[in-house]
């Protein structure tokens, strides 16, 4: 189904554009292809201006279930759907990127403007059910278009560059993502009802930062054969496990990241019941920790993390990560005591963050070397399903059971233990010869 999509998205492409126009832009293509210093700048100009574009629509998404709480009125219910289905959805993105291999910038358009069109709707659609399908259909093709971006980033941008580039494109965003959180907030308190208009320009804006993406010139692609519907269902899980059973340091990662990224996920309905019952802080007070203590330790921390990956093995610099976002419930715990804490927590929790999403991304390139990066990737994006998936319905689970505290220590020693042990790879992370 998804290679359908992506195919007919080519041949709009085609039909759009004349003959004489296609020429010139084939003429252009071929130039930058010919001259890779042309193609890495404009990779590099997409990199950025696509993550300037991008963040306004970021930065909304991560308050909807408010808007659907207080404006239209959503029951718990329906909170507790949306935020399990979002998850979920990461499962079906897999399948975008293995079913569209080899026709990279349709991919990255496909995905950027399927996953932004119904945003443009919400103004006259007004109903719980429409705007919660727009937020699993957002979070779907979020993941969706990375394997095929990240790809195009390898292909283009130097090794010794492309963390770095990275690195900065991605602190630029989330600067802007705690601005913006600031005036949204601001400005919504004047109106509430303008977050709909809101979401439609952010939309739009977001298209434009697709589509610089996927004008990037690449080398050209060779198409793999076409799929019928079982092997497009099949296909990639047979791929995924046998990346994971011949390469052993990629396994490693990923199990690492697996432990760590469920433990993230676990705590995560635990910390507005420790952030209410326990500490009793106000909304001034968390969005204080969420969107300047986060956001600076996220911005402060990416030059730093991409610097630091030019260096360092990749198992290494996981391990670091891990161990930060380890610190982070343990620090959030003695805010029962010094609420201070509470705002060093969500400043490590940034810095761990900024790592965290500066090594998932870039781990395809990384591991693929030679090889398409989006079968790496692709995994990445599977795994995170999977977790995403069971962890936080276990945690909510825990949490009422248990209480807060103790959801926050099994995730501290879960992402502590994946830390240490990931260590052992560091020495010995020598590539087992690629599947085939």
């Amino acid at each position: 189904m998804f290679e359908k999509i992506v195919t007919q998205l080519e041949l709009l492409y085609s039909e759009m554009v004349d003959e004489e126009y296609h020429s010139c832009i084939c003429s252009w293509v071929w130039m930058s292809q010919t001259n890779p210093l042309k193609a890495e700048q404009r990779t590099k100009s997409a990199l950025f201006w696509s993550s300037i574009l991008h963040e306004p629509l970021s930065t909304l998404y991560v308050f909807i279930a408010f808007f659907l709480y207080k404006d239209l009125h959503a029951s718990a219910f329906e909170i507790t759907l949306l935020m399990m289905l979002k998850p979920l959805a990461s499962l079906l993105s897999f399948y975008w990127g293995s079913g569209s291999r080899g026709r990279l910038r349709a991919n990255v358009l496909g995905a950027g403007l399927l996953m932004r069109l119904p945003f443009l709707l919400i103004p006259w659609i007004d109903s719980v059910w429409f705007v919660i399908a727009a937020a699993v259909n957002y979070m779907l093709f979020h993941r969706a278009g990375v394997p095929a971006w990240m790809e195009i980033l390898k292909r283009n941008l130097p090794d010794r560059k492309r963390s770095r580039l990275f690195s900065w494109s991605s602190a630029l965003g989330y600067g802007e993502g705690v601005v913006l959180s600031l005036a949204m907030g601001a400005l919504l308190d004047q109106d509430p009802g303008l977050w709909k208009l809101l979401f439609v320009g952010a939309a739009l804006f977001g298209m434009i930062g697709t589509i610089m993406q996927s004008s990037v010139p690449i080398l050209e692609e060779e198409r793999g054969p076409r799929m019928n519907w079982r092997e497009q269902i099949v296909r990639p899980w047979q791929d995924c496990f046998r990346l994971m059973r011949n390469r052993q340091d990629f396994a490693a990662f990923q199990w690492g990241f697996m432990i760590c990224g469920f433990a993230v996920m676990l705590i995560q309905p635990a910390l507005p019941l420790f952030a209410v019952d326990e500490l009793g802080i106000s909304y001034m007070q968390m969005a204080g920790a969420i969107s300047v203590a986060k956001g600076l330790g996220f911005v402060v921390s990416s030059p730093l993390w991409g610097r630091w990956m030019e260096k360092y093995s990749i198992h290494r610099m996981a391990s670091w990560v891990f161990l930060t976002i380890a610190l982070f419930p343990l620090l959030l715990a003695l805010a029962k005591w010094q609420l201070w804490w509470l705002y060093a927590a969500y400043f490590l929790y940034g810095v761990g963050q900024g790592g965290s999403h500066l090594v998932w991304n870039l781990s395809g390139p990384h591991f693929a070397g030679k090889e398409e990066s989006a079968r790496y990737s692709g995994v990445n994006v599977a795994m995170a399903g999977l977790r995403g998936a069971i962890g936080p319905p276990l945690g909510g689970w825990l949490s009422v059971g248990w209480g807060a505290l103790p959801v926050l220590g099994i995730g501290a020693v879960l992402c502590l233990w994946s830390g240490i042990r990931i260590l052992k790879f560091v020495p010995g992370a020598v590539p087992v010869e690629p599947s085939r």
